[in-house]
């Protein structure tokens, strides 16, 4: 394939960046044995790569590998946002950039026939902004970075994108990196809202949804999944986070063999007891009353609220 795969890496012993970048570059050089591989880091994180679990497996996977200094005082986190909103300047030739909590499940080369400067899926598979189940919070974050979003007919995931080495995706990439920066200022340090503001007026090329498989809202198109993104956003912690099993990092940072299964087969990672929902479940999930409800719930445990609808169904024979 021509387009280079590209990921973008900034680790700490504790968290579990690393194992996960592990588990999916390995998956993308086993599907794309010819592939450019390129790792974007910074120098505390690639000086530590030969002492990580199968550090120097890690390594070898990639083509090349470039460290960008910082200064000291940027968070991790601030610094991968960073390398990510920059990585078109810093990166020669086409690539396809993937995040580190993914699975590569099929070659990777048809990317090299999509038509566009900058492509990308819709978050959550959502065929519309409209449609999407946190459309409420991303408008009231939109504002905060200074435009209106309600016009917008989608909402893209910035988990995987095609940039080619054009002016456009150049001139792109130049503003997200600029509209990220001003979020920063004003306490947003989701690098997806700057995307959003980007795209504003000049949307991304919608890729088709196995490009970017999201397990929370995408089993659909698990069958035929080229990248299975597992963790995604709100997925990260509490219920939701039981969905797949790598979202525990002790789980995943234990790179045990049942873990490279899963890496194998992501069919083998979903919870045994996985309930599927859509319409307005969906959006009811979303809402204060299900949390309120959903904190204050304990399996076997009584409760006032159940007691009184058990006795509402009992008198009046409703469910």
């Amino acid at each position: 394939m021509k387009t280079q795969l590209l990921y973008v890496l900034v680790s700490r012993p504790n968290d579990p960046y690393y194992e996960q970048a592990l588990l999916s570059a390995t998956t993308a050089r086993r599907h794309n044995p010819d592939a450019t591989l390129l790792l974007l880091t910074d120098p505390e994180t690639q000086g530590g790569l030969a002492a990580r679990p199968q550090g120097d497996e890690f390594i070898r996977l990639f083509t090349r590998i470039i460290a960008v200094p910082f200064d000291a005082g940027l968070s991790p986190m601030l610094r991968s946002r960073l390398l990510k909103t920059g990585m078109r300047s810093l990166v020669e030739g086409d690539f396809l950039y993937i995040d580190t909590d993914t699975l590569i499940t099929a070659p990777l080369d048809p990317i090299d026939d999509i038509p566009a400067d900058i492509a990308a899926c819709t978050d959550l598979h959502a065929p519309s902004l409209m449609e999407h189940p946190h459309r409420s919070a991303i408008l009231n974050q939109c504002k905060k970075l200074g435009y209106d979003a309600s016009g917008d007919p989608l909402y893209f995931n910035g988990g995987v994108m095609l940039a080619r080495d054009t002016e456009a995706a150049r001139d792109f990439f130049a503003q997200w990196r600029e509209n990220y920066l001003r979020g920063v200022e004003k306490g947003i340090r989701s690098d997806q809202l700057s995307l959003a503001q980007t795209g504003h007026g000049r949307l991304p090329y919608r890729l088709p949804d196995e490009w970017n498989c999201e397990i929370q809202s995408g089993v659909r198109f698990l069958r035929d999944a080229r990248i299975v993104h597992y963790m995604c956003t709100y997925v990260a912690s509490g219920e939701e986070g039981k969905l797949f099993r790598l979202n525990d990092p002790a789980f995943l940072k234990s790179l045990s063999p049942e873990v490279w299964a899963i890496a194998e087969d992501p069919f083998r990672g979903l919870a045994p007891m996985t309930r599927l929902f859509a319409g307005e479940d969906l959006h009811f999930f979303q809402t204060r009353r299900y949390r309120f409800f959903r904190s204050r719930f304990r399996r076997g445990k009584w409760s006032l609220t159940e007691w009184l609808l058990k006795l509402r169904a009992h008198l009046f024979h409703t469910r």
